[in-house]
């Protein structure tokens, strides 16, 4: 029977959503809505702020992170491990953003710098905003003698500010998950604590953005974020209806300047972009999806933009926004194709180099702790033999009608037990196994490294019988 209704989860596959086209969309609007404070040196010029007390780059930022709690929470739940969903994570931020650092400081910064090149290059400030800037401590660092004359001075790339606020969404989404996937009975209770984690997170006195600490950032993201997750969460029971939209649309009308307007700014955007989202617009769906132009247009308007407006004077917000635009796509295009997409096509090695580097370190830990005590290293040495010894199986109680007919001649010797082949491993590799010994006194299955032990428990007493001890007794290279 056909639903009537659509789900969250049945727009989750790419080839279903619009999600692609929409951040593309939003990397935009923090263009066009840094072109009006870039310009004038006031975001409150901005037409979107008078209605929202908000411009329209903070809308689109918020869209970013409910948009990234969605797709990464689906990201974090279809990893094969937490290993691999921080490789996958790095490499979708780190490469393109150090490239663009490092455009910006060796390449753009001597170009439009008011001093020499070897005052230039000569002072640390070029290597403090290459620290500050990659470690995302911080997104106003300055370049020596870069931008002094423009209406915001000395600001290169403010975009990049909120990128140490997703890792930290991250690192907590991952921790979630690793929650819910180590306890799954407490699945259900964890998903409701997230909730009303998320609706109580604003509870004190409304106060503008303009005023938030670190801690109120973090607490600002963080709702936006964690409702996006909770969106995958309850992904089968979210109904995605447009006749929800005006209820939504009115509560968040009626809350903007009250303690409430984050809350319902997070429901009210977050839900209109998963119906935004669920519309079929196959072709752009499609060129989108495969080339993923909106974090290289995220990082590089900024720093484009100062550039125009250094160059360039009294450039109005119009103006700037067309010009920076042809800009900044073609550096956007040149990051997807040679720096984005193949970074992230090497998520199975750097994976893969990981663990061995962690075995690595885990067999150097144990060497260390084995080194001047041959017990404990022999022990070891035997008990990493479990996993790849073979067992010895024992054949059946009643022995062959052969080996019966010569016992019950006495003019023939009585043989050693028969060796015969069976396949005794899940890998399906046949190994010997003994047969015509006696059941009462050995066990069904006998294990190589107990047999080893034993022959190492009569070793050690005969030694000691001698006046020799275990560790004169057994070498260990």
């Amino acid at each position: 029977m056909r639903k009537k209704y659509t789900v969250l989860a049945d727009i989750l596959p790419p080839d279903r959503n619009n999600f692609s086209s929409i951040r593309l969309a939003m990397a935009l609007s923090v263009l066009v809505s840094h072109s009006y404070w870039l310009a004038t040196g006031r975001s409150a010029l901005e037409p979107l702020y008078r209605w929202t007390h908000q411009s329209l780059g903070e809308h689109a930022v918020q869209v970013f992170f409910f948009l990234s709690g969605v797709v990464v929470a689906q990201s974090l739940f279809k990893s094969r491990s937490l290993i691999d969903f921080a490789a996958a994570r790095l490499l979708r931020i780190f490469p393109a953003l150090v490239a663009c650092v490092l455009l910006t400081a060796l390449i753009l910064g001597p170009i439009v710098t008011g001093r020499s090149l070897d005052a230039y290059f000569a002072d640390h400030g070029v290597l403090a905003y290459v620290a500050k800037t990659v470690s995302l401590s911080t997104g106003s660092a300055p370049l020596p003698g870069v931008f002094g004359a423009v209406p915001v001075p000395h600001l290169v790339n403010l975009s990049l500010w909120t990128l140490k606020y997703e890792v930290i969404c991250y690192v907590l989404l991952a921790g979630f998950g690793f929650a819910a996937i180590r306890f799954p009975a407490w699945r259900n209770v964890m998903t409701a604590g997230l909730a009303i984690a998320v609706a109580l997170i604003f509870v004190g006195a409304a106060k503008p953005i303009s005023s938030y600490t670190m801690v109120d950032n973090i607490r600002y993201f963080i709702l936006f974020f964690g409702m996006g997750t909770l969106a995958y969460l309850v992904r089968d029971r979210l109904v995605l209806s447009w006749g929800l939209l005006p209820p939504l649309f009115l509560a968040f009308v009626f809350c903007i300047g009250t303690r409430l307007a984050e809350l319902t700014c997070a429901l009210f955007l977050g839900y209109a972009t998963l119906l935004v989202a669920s519309l079929s617009l196959p072709r752009l769906r499609w060129f989108t999806n495969d080339q993923d132009y909106s974090f290289g247009v995220y990082i590089f308007a900024c720093p484009v933009q100062q550039m125009l407006l250094d160059q360039r004077p009294g450039i109005g917000p119009l103006e700037l926004t067309l010009v920076a635009t042809c800009l900044v796509l073609p550096l956007a295009i040149f990051s997807w194709m040679l720096i984005e997409r193949p970074a992230m096509r090497q998520r199975p090695a750097l994976v893969a180099w990981i663990r061995r580097k962690a075995e690595s370190r885990e067999t150097q830990v144990s060497t260390i702790r084995t080194v001047g005590r041959p017990r404990v290293a022999t022990l070891a040495a035997v008990a990493g033999m479990v996993e790849s010894a073979p067992l010895v199986a024992l054949a059946p109680l009643h022995p062959p009608a052969r080996d019966r007919q010569n016992a019950s001649r006495p003019d023939r010797p009585v043989r050693s037990p028969a060796i015969t082949s069976a396949a005794i491993t899940s890998a399906g590799r046949r190994r010997p196994r003994i047969a015509q010994i006696e059941p009462a006194t050995v066990p069904k299955k006998v294990r190589v490294p107990d047999l080893l032990l034993s022959m190492m428990h009569q070793r050690h007493e005969r030694a000691t019988a001698r006046g020799f001890t275990f560790a004169k007794t057994i070498r260990v290279p």
